[in-house]
């Protein structure tokens, strides 16, 4: 057993009963190996959550980076980008789950605190991705690059947190695109 399956059974346990229901404990038995291994593996649920975090958040820098690769035009692709990352989000059971029956999970993920020495997951997106941005693409973001993108991703995030729009996906997309490209 090897900590990429034991991070699956962490997602997937998340997709059926939630983030609080994570443990190190209800990972190795659905997994079907001893506490202990998981424990040796992870060494506490915090280190669990952190790899499940960081493997989310891997993937979602591939497809961000995929999404619009075929799209010459900045604009169009950031367009892309946002209009799928709505779609994503809608699709992902695990993150479903939380926002409909624990969502001030996602909260406490969005948001910091200035004595939290945790950094919020807005940042830790625009940190994963933005080193991915072409280089047309990082020169039209306005104000700035690093701005544009956590401009981006707040959006994506609002949206999330509040489903129901008048708005389409691309429409929603589109306004982003005039709001931060130059």
């Amino acid at each position: 057993m090897d900590r990429d399956r034991l991070v699956d059974v962490g997602v997937a346990l998340v997709s059926r009963f939630g983030a609080k229901a994570l443990s190190l404990t209800s990972v190795a038995r659905q997994a079907g190996v001893a506490r202990a291994t998981a424990y040796r593996m992870f060494g506490g649920r915090d280190a669990l959550v952190d790899a499940i975090m960081s493997r989310e958040l891997e993937q979602l820098r591939k497809q961000l980076h995929a999404w619009g690769q075929e799209q010459d035009d900045p604009a169009e692709r950031i367009r892309e980008r946002v209009s799928r990352s709505l779609q994503y989000i809608r699709e992902h059971e695990a993150l479903q789950y939380v926002l409909r029956n624990e969502p001030e999970e996602v909260v406490r993920a969005l948001i910091t605190t200035t004595d939290s020495e945790n950094r919020s997951l807005i940042d830790l997106i625009v940190d994963a991705t933005l080193p991915d941005a072409e280089a047309d693409e990082a020169a039209a973001l306005y104000p700035t690059a690093r701005a544009g993108s956590e401009f981006m991703v707040r959006v994506v995030y609002s949206c999330m947190l509040v489903p129901g729009s008048v708005m389409s996906d691309d429409e929603i997309a589109d306004m982003v695109v005039r709001a931060v490209i130059r």
